[in-house]
């Protein structure tokens, strides 16, 4: 009997741990290794203790509505227990540890379900276990929980995360034999309705058709080229082909045409024209502008005069400053200090260059690195709903009074505002709020942190390599994303704003309904290095500013995107593992993913990673960022280096992006946020993209920059000589591409596109106009 649960046991652990961990980190200051494992023993006992105690209470019940009382009576009393805790903590202005309510009825559903479906599951397993005993309920569950974690691990041999045979086959074979000698030892007859003869013979098939699949499945072994080189090549052939489709027009009457095409018959906006005169002698770019039409199609809903109304409201909340254009004229006003009031004299200069096009308007300018607009789901969708019946209403001609009506409520009380600062949970679950129903975000919530998410990175990768730029933004598919990532661990000062209200900033990330325009801070500032590329540090450079949104809370000190990174290169422990695609000992052209222990992978690379600004943060996480990780003060030139990381801020995207890429370095970007130029810029040939997960990050940079010191695999030393005409080759394709297509003259043209576009649909005449 002990012997077969021991075999169980250690089966189930083998299946449930041999998924990659994920770089969330015990952070040593405050976490402890030996604290943490004494406390899970612990909570193993006290669940132990707490199975026991009702299952005699039950036994003792003669009747089943004894015992639905009687759980019926535990759960209720849980539920009190646990809503006194929560209100508890609200009256002490923290509810950190128990959350708050999601916005709208669809969280509210799922909560029902959810309660339901565990009321159901909890009654049904009680009542199993009054009829045969709480061990052989639990180890029945551990024996399907493994057989299907081993299940799923043996199908997915072959891919980067399974790489061993052994690995895969092991702990399945452990299940099965535990399960056999537990259904004999405790002489039972059925397993829950399988008889003990039959799931024997069901195991055996099931072991021989996995070792099978395992034999005839080979491991993943690339020849004759490394994956990012196939990566770099397909990257040139797609940029081509959107290049193309940027490029099309070279006529007026063509750029109509195509704009006609693209819009589902909907005419250019007014002074379309002029634009197209204005853009055509300064940029190459004429009829790609994706990003204009995804950020304005939810203000379709909407009348002009409601828009206007709405801009105004915007306009007036503090922090948003504004930019008013009458008669041609621009006029501004700042709210922000000297650096952001100068950000807007320069943006209205640029507006002043084809400000005689554009009709009167109010802009409201998020001159902040934050997206602010927030609205949830539901909202959103009824606004989509409305934007596709006044578009074709539009596209029809009809009267803009009668085909853009606005809600009677909106119309009559118009938006509540709420300026008071929110804690991250709550700011967390108003994003989840905003995401699709059916998003990863929704329905697939992040609880165990401590374990990479291969679902959630398998949509835009290849491999453990970043395939997809444009999806990875996507983050309301990625659940993980709200655990790794400074941006939604800090609380958020100025709040979101919930309602759609039109605001012009420099960055938005998914879920969010900021309008997206190029700000002045976002162009290059200083000059390249003179170093020829081969002349620059062969090494990665990174330097970040900590915060006190990166030490905010506990959760910040573990999951800040730049905490991982300096944790995961410079301090990992002897637990870490990471995979490395490295070339195979002996052979030529060969190579395969690897696991090797983190340690061992960052000392075999080149890189400078170091916290060099820590003036805005204060309290005594601070202290504790600044003991674990050190502090740098130094100027050293990033462009001095040929590998330059870039990772967002912990409230916007990088803002040294353009500036590297129209230097002789190689960008590596990593980021959640959208830009201007976003859809303008193609991954692995203007710059590299790293995944939040940083899951590729050893092996990228040993493709570009070689391993300096030989890693240790399965006791052989294994050298790799980096790509660096790779590299290179990308570093001039993105300088050339930023002179090309990302300078000033680009985010003029961008701008104007999209303040025209504005205008139309704040023209009362916007149906009589082909709009």
């Amino acid at each position: 009997m002990t012997l077969s649960t021991c075999i169980l046991a250690l089966g189930t652990s083998m299946s449930m741990n041999q998924s990659l961990s994920s770089t969330y980190l015990c952070f040593d200051p405050i976490d402890s290794r030996p604290r943490t494992v004494l406390l899970q023993i612990l909570a193993v006992i006290l669940d132990c203790i707490i199975v026991s105690i009702l299952w005699r209470i039950l036994t003792w019940s003669r009747t089943a509505r004894l015992m639905l009382r009687t759980l019926g009576n535990t759960l209720l009393m849980s539920s009190l227990l646990i809503a006194s805790m929560w209100v508890g903590g609200a009256f002490l202005g923290s509810t950190q540890s128990f959350g708050v309510p999601y916005d709208g009825s669809h969280y509210l559903f799922d909560v029902l379900v959810d309660a339901s479906s565990f009321a159901i599951w909890v009654i049904s397993t009680s009542f199993w276990v009054c009829e045969t005993s709480p061990g052989t309920a639990i180890s029945v569950v551990t024996i399907l929980t493994g057989t299907w974690s081993a299940t799923v691990n043996v199908l997915g041999f072959g891919d980067w995360l399974h790489q061993s045979r052994m690995d895969s086959l092991l702990p399945l074979w452990l299940v099965a034999l535990g399960a056999v000698f537990f259904a004999y030892s405790h002489e039972l007859r059925h397993v829950i309705f399988i008889q003990r003869a039959f799931l024997g013979i069901l195991l055996v098939i099931l072991l021989a058709v996995t070792a099978i699949i395992t034999l005839n499945r080979g491991v993943q072994v690339f020849e004759q080229r490394h994956p990012i080189s196939e990566l770099i090549y397909e990257a040139q052939t797609k940029h081509e082909r959107w290049l193309v489709k940027a490029t099309t027009s070279s006529t007026l009457s063509a750029a109509v045409s195509v704009y006609e095409e693209r819009h589902s018959g909907r005419s250019p906006p007014p002074n379309f024209a002029e634009w197209y005169q204005f853009a055509s002698s300064s940029t190459i770019i004429i009829d790609e502008f994706g990003q204009v039409d995804k950020d304005l199609a939810p203000f379709w809903a909407f009348s002009p005069s409601e828009l206007r109304r709405r801009a105004d409201i915007m306009a007036s909340l503090p922090g948003i400053a504004t930019i008013a254009v009458h008669d041609g004229l621009v006029e501004i006003r700042g709210d922000g200090d000297e650096r952001e009031n100068s950000d807007l004299v320069e943006l209205a200069e640029m507006i002043r260059k084809f400000s005689s096009h554009l009709p009167d308007m109010v802009l409201p300018i998020n001159l902040g690195s934050n997206p602010r607009i927030l609205p949830s789901w539901r909202e959103f969708r009824q606004e989509q709903h409305a934007d596709l019946t006044s578009m074709i209403d539009s596209t029809l001609k009809r009267s803009a009074g009668t085909s853009n009506q606005t809600t009677a409520s909106d119309a009559r009380n118009g938006p509540e505002l709420d300026t008071s600062p929110i804690q991250a949970v709550a700011f967390r679950q108003m994003h989840v709020g905003a995401c699709p129903p059916g998003s990863g975000m929704r329905t697939g919530l992040r609880q165990n942190v401590g374990k990479f998410c291969s679902h959630c990175a398998d949509r835009h990768s290849r491999g453990q390599l970043l395939n997809d730029f444009g999806l990875s933004l996507e983050i309301c598919a990625q659940p993980d994303v709200q655990s790794l990532h400074g941006f939604f661990l800090a609380d958020r000062r100025p709040p979101p704003v919930r309602q759609l209200l039109p605001l012009f900033s420099a960055s938005k990330a998914d879920g969010f309904g900021d309008i997206v325009i190029p700000l002045p801070r976002s162009r290059p500032e200083k000059p390249d290095s003179t170093w020829q590329f081969t002349r620059r540090y062969d090494s990665l450079y990174w330097r970040g500013l900590v915060g006190d949104a990166s030490s905010s809370n506990d959760k910040a000190l573990r999951g800040s995107h730049k905490l991982r990174l300096l944790h995961l290169l410079k301090m990992p422990t002897a637990q870490d593992r990471v995979v490395m695609i490295l070339p195979v000992s002996g052979k030529e052209n060969l190579y395969k993913p690897e696991v090797v222990p983190a340690f061992d992978a960052s000392n075999a690379l080149r890189f400078s990673v170091e916290i060099n600004d820590s003036s805005a943060c204060s309290g005594g996480r601070c202290q504790l960022i600044k003991q674990a990780f050190g502090m740098k003060s130094d100027n050293e030139e990033p462009l001095e280096y040929r590998y330059v990381l870039l990772t967002d801020e912990d409230d916007g995207p990088p803002t040294q992006v353009l500036r590297t890429m129209g230097s002789g370095s190689v960008p590596m970007v990593s980021t959640i946020f959208r830009t201007w130029y976003t859809d303008r810029i193609e991954p692995w040939l203007h710059f590299v993209p790293i995944d939040l997960r940083y899951q590729a990050l050893h092996t990228t940079l040993s493709y570009f920059g070689g391993i300096e010191k030989p890693v240790k695999i399965k006791g052989k030393a294994t050298k790799f000589n980096g790509s660096v005409k790779d590299g290179e080759w990308i570093s001039h394709q993105g300088q050339r591409w930023a002179a090309k297509a990302l300078g000033m003259k680009d985010m003029e043209v961008y701008l104007f596109r999209v303040l025209l576009e504005w205008g139309r649909l704040i023209d009362d005449q916007r149906g009589e106009m082909g709009g």
